[in-house]
């Protein structure tokens, strides 16, 4: 038993899938967190005195995450 098939056809469509997968997994990476982005300014634009706490909050919490990963010691 061949992984990707016996004939020609089922060698392109498996290939073709695996492809498929892969660019959906780049396009899942790229756009959701720039459609969260763009979502959140929407509401920013109407809510600023809500939005904007949280994301400063949110900011400080990616700094000091950041901070820990680049400076612990392995």
């Amino acid at each position: 038993m061949d992984k990707y098939g016996k004939t020609k056809l089922d060698h392109f469509l498996s290939y073709f899938a695996m492809a498929f997968e892969k660019i959906l997994e780049f396009m899942s990476i790229l756009l959701i967190p720039g459609l969260i982005v763009q979502q959140t300014v929407i509401y920013g634009e109407h809510h600023p005195g809500i939005v904007m706490p949280i994301l400063m909050a949110l900011l400080i919490l990616v700094i000091v995450v950041g901070a820990y990963v680049l400076t612990r010691k392995k």
